[in-house]
């Protein structure tokens, strides 16, 4: 069965806000086990102007959401001990702040949260946990369709056995859009 999804967009005067709901059907098929799950997530988004800038942000709850939620940070599911599928709970959200400096110039500061409910009896305790980011960056366009930029990004992820580890990067991009 496909993964289906629906939509719904209502316009204010400053933006928008978005509610959006996943339904899936979760398959594991292998020598001697044959077993599915259905699973579903619901989110809700939105994006306002302060003139030219913006704020955007988003906050997302389901199980079995995986590959959806955090870039596969973690697992849609489990096989429990009677080797039937289990779909892990999860949650994320995060905000962005986005700002205008001058017509070349911009910015944005972001931040991000990810918590995983697994069943650790199932999963062990080398699964994650939780993750958290912060990013800052500084775009400069000295022509239309082309953009320069530096960012800066931290992270930190937690497993469930405790053990925890960070990242720091600072990174260049360059693009051109036609």
């Amino acid at each position: 069965m496909p993964d289906f999804v629906g939509r719904y967009t209502a316009k204010l005067d400053d933006g928008y806000i978005k509610a959006a709901a996943l339904v899936r059907q979760l398959n594991y098929k292998t020598a001697g086990i044959d077993t599915d799950e259905m699973a579903f997530g619901i989110s809700v988004s939105g994006k306002h102007m302060f003139g030219q800038n913006d704020l955007r942000w988003m906050a997302t709850y389901g199980n079995g959401t995986g590959r959806y939620l955090g870039l596969n940070t973690a697992n849609d599911a489990v096989l429990d001990s009677g080797n039937s599928l289990e779909a892990i709970d999860q949650w994320g959200a995060f905000i962005s702040y986005r700002h205008f400096w001058n017509d070349k110039w911009r910015s944005n500061l972001t931040l991000g949260y990810l918590k995983v409910d697994n069943d650790v009896e199932l999963t062990g305790t080398g699964v994650t946990k939780k993750a958290q980011s912060a990013h800052v960056n500084l775009i400069y366009s000295p022509v239309p369709k082309m953009d320069f930029g530096f960012e800066f990004m931290y992270a930190d992820r937690e497993v469930e056995s405790g053990a925890d580890g960070d990242l720091t990067r600072l990174q260049f991009s360059a693009k051109y859009a036609f």
